[in-house]
């Protein structure tokens, strides 16, 4: 039983970090707000590890996940950037906002149905809550550089993807694809620490790789059964 509680507390840890970083936002203080997200989402990525780590997965530990990604990934961002860009906008920008966390609710709803906590997929349906806040993060730490009004178009867009059918790799095994998410989890920390058009084009640049070779490997492995 202690052992549920491991993975547990990494996910309350989650769910803290979510909610300090709405508080650092409602300050002024949109940076750091945004390195506490990205302690968000190492939890997030750690709390899946260790339930499976020490066979600990659940039912409640799969819907507490999602509780805490709607917190951080959904109202913790959104929060983040109208405060940071979008309140020139007045109503507008809290639409955009309100917009965007429907679609990860939306997204995390759709993913506790269809989704078995005992065991990771390797491909999941629609962009994934983390990577979703991960841009509206990186905009954050841009503001300045580009005008406010893109924030919401790149919101519209993000609350599409996440809604989306469309089947993108997540970690899973021991694979190139999975390398490559690895690679890109440092491209990103890369834009958080060092926030610049090269480090953010790069980063892009890097997802679109790892499609492509997520793309490779889904063919490579339809193919397999016909050959057997």
């Amino acid at each position: 039983m202690a052992r549920i509680w491991i993975p547990a507390t990494a996910t309350a840890a989650n769910i803290c970090c979510g909610f300090a970083s709405m508080f650092l936002a409602a300050e002024g203080r949109f940076n750091l707000a945004v390195y506490v997200l990205v302690v968000a989402i190492l939890l997030d990525i750690l709390d899946g590890r260790l339930a499976r780590l020490l066979n600990a997965t659940s039912e409640f530990g799969k819907q507490f996940d999602s509780f805490s990604d709607a917190l951080s990934f959904g109202a913790a961002p959104a929060f983040l950037i109208q405060r940071a860009m979008l309140e020139p906008f007045g109503m507008l920008g809290y639409v955009a906002a309100a917009v965007y966390l429907l679609a990860v609710v939306l997204r995390l709803a759709r993913f506790n149905l269809a989704s078995d906590p005992h065991a990771k997929a390797r491909r999941t349906t629609g962009m994934p809550c983390p990577i979703g806040a991960g841009y509206l993060m990186a905009a954050v730490l841009m503001r300045g550089r580009f005008e406010p009004i893109w924030a919401i178009a790149l919101m519209l867009v993000l609350s599409v993807l996440l809604v989306s059918r469309i089947k993108l790799p997540d970690l899973k095994g021991k694979s190139l694809v999975t390398a490559m998410l690895l690679v890109g989890m440092c491209n990103y920390l890369a834009v958080i620490f060092f926030p610049s058009w090269r480090t953010i084009l790069w980063w892009n640049i890097w997802n679109v790789l790892i499609l492509i070779a997520a793309w490779i490997e889904d063919r490579r492995l339809a193919r397999e059964p016909l050959q057997g």
